[in-house]
Order: structure tokens, then sequence, then C-alpha cells
């Protein structure tokens, strides 16, 4: 099992530490790589950067440290042996930095190894993963950002929190389309539902309003609970489809008017009159036909 030291500052990283200390600058933590070099005994001070890197490291997590204190920061790193042509010993890991406002990488730390990781190689395609956490001291960490590789594996804690910023709170009662369910609770709506065609359901209240009941007594309840009794057809007169009047004539002794027609507000014509074109110039006339008058024939059949 490998065993690393605890990181040391090189002299740019505790120039930068000193400064975000004193909120005289920010920097980011850019970078992890490793080298297979035994640096145990090296001046880590005056190192301005890794000697023979061999990989790089994705950055998967920026990590708080157990006993919140707010001058360190953990970087949690990992090394993956794909693509990788020849197994080697991380002897030693460094975090890279960049100052705010200036593009020059610095290596800002190092851990050296006590007993160092073999890392495999992938030649017979078998996946291997290093991971470790490296805590430094920053000054501030308000004042210090970390790189997060977007293509690293993320880490528990990291899931946890994105999980927990874009939850989704269901309603304690579900109804499934797929099976039966009864609901529990009283759901209410902020604005008028729909369905999946985007026409929406119609409020109780509004559907009050139009329904047409019938009340099985000859009598129907509509709108508002508006109750009527409806004539039957031996009390109306009949009217076409299209609700104009339509003439209806009658039988002898189904009318009967001891009134002058004319004295009632009619027009009265002869059956071989020409009412017809009377009524298509009066549209509001009342017209009464009457049989023509009765007349005497002669034994050869005509009128006299």
């Amino acid at each position: 099992m490998s065993k690393y030291n605890k990181s040391k500052l090189t002299m740019a990283g505790k120039l930068l530490a000193s400064l975000a200390a004193n909120g005289k600058a920010k920097f980011e933590i850019t970078r992890a790589a490793s080298t297979a070099d035994d640096l145990n005994g090296v001046d880590l001070d005056s190192l301005v950067a890794l000697p023979n890197e061999v990989q790089s490291a994705d950055i998967v997590d920026q990590v708080k440290p157990i006993d919140g204190n707010a001058a360190v920061t953990g970087t949690e790193v990992q090394f993956v042996n794909e693509g990788l042509s020849e197994s080697y010993l991380i002897q030693a890991i460094g975090l890279y930095a960049t100052k705010d406002g200036e593009d020059k990488e610095q290596l800002y730390a190092v851990i050296t190894a006590e007993t160092p990781e073999l890392m495999p190689d992938y030649a017979d395609k078998v996946w291997f993963r290093f991971t470790s956490t490296i805590y430094v001291i920053v000054g501030d960490v308000a004042n210090v950002t970390v790189n997060i590789t977007p293509t690293g594996l993320a880490s528990r804690e990291y899931v946890d929190e994105a999980i927990e910023a874009h939850k989704v709170i269901l309603p304690e009662s579900l109804m499934y389309s797929d099976k039966d369910a009864t609901v529990d609770a009283l759901w209410k709506y902020t604005q008028d539902p729909v369905n999946s065609n985007g026409s929406p359901y119609v409020a109780k209240e509004t559907a009050d309003k139009g329904y047409v009941r019938d009340n099985g007594d000859s009598s129907i309840t509509y709108g508002d609970n508006v109750t009527i009794n409806p004539a039957d057809k031996s009390h109306v007169v009949q009217r076409r489809e299209n609700g104009t009047a339509e003439a209806t004539n009658y039988d002898a002794g189904d009318l009967t008017i001891d009134k002058d027609l004319e004295v009632l507000g009619g027009k009265v014509f002869h059956e071989s009159d020409d009412y017809q074109s009377f009524g298509d110039t009066h549209d509001n006339a009342v017209i009464f036909v009457v049989e023509d008058p009765a007349t005497d024939t002669g034994a050869d059949g005509t009128a006299s």
C-alpha cells in the first residue's frame, strides 16, 4: 500500500499563499502532475517545475479540511493508466497554480512518497486508477479556486452537492399512467391544468353552468340550478329547423274565429287571390286565406 508525506510549498507557493492570506492576491490551482524521480532529500523550495513529468492528473474535486481550517484546502487528483505504455512508480506529485491576471503557471506544492504507488501500463487493457487528496496551505481559501477537470470522475461529495442543488421535490401522492392509483391529498394548481394536447380541463364551477339534466318529471335543470318545465308539442306552433315560420293549413273545423279577421290585424285573401305576392313584400304581415265564395253550377257544369 502506498504512503505519501505531507505537502510542502515551493518558494512560489509560499509567496502566493502569503498574498492570499492578506487579501492582496487570488490564485487558481490549475493542474497536477506525477514523476518517477525520487525527490526525497531534494530542496523542494527551489523547484520551479516537477522534474521529468510522466503523467498529468485529472482534478476531480476541491475538498474542505476536516477541521474546517480556512487557510487549507484539499485538491483531489486522479491518475489512470489508460494509454500508458510503461509502468512506473509515482514518486512525487506536484500541484501547479496561476495568479489572477497572469498567464504564467508556477509549481505551487509537492508531495513525496514514503512508499510509492505503482502505476501499471495499459498493455493488457486493464484499467487502473489512483486517487489522492493533497492538502496544502493557501493562506485564505476564499481567495483560491481549484480548476476541476470536466472529464474527470466526480467525487461522491461533488455528486451529493450537485444532487442537493438540483433535486426535485415530488408530492407524497403520485399517479401513474400504467397502473391504478388513489390520490389522498388535495392537489391545488396555480394555473388551470391542460392535457397532452394543450386543451384546458374545465373547472367544476364552469362545468356547472353548462350542463342540462333531465329530472325525470318533465322538468329540466340547467346552468346555476335553474329548473324549467318546457312546453310539449301540443302547446307550441311548429317551425322549420332553420327557425323561420312555416304556413300551416288547417282542415275545416280546426280553426274558429268569431271576430272580423281584419280587425284582428290580418289581411284576408281568398284561395284564388294572389296572396303569395303580398306575403313576399310584407315580411311581418299576418295573412288569412279563406275559401272562395260558393257558386251555383248549371246542368252543363258551368258556373252561374
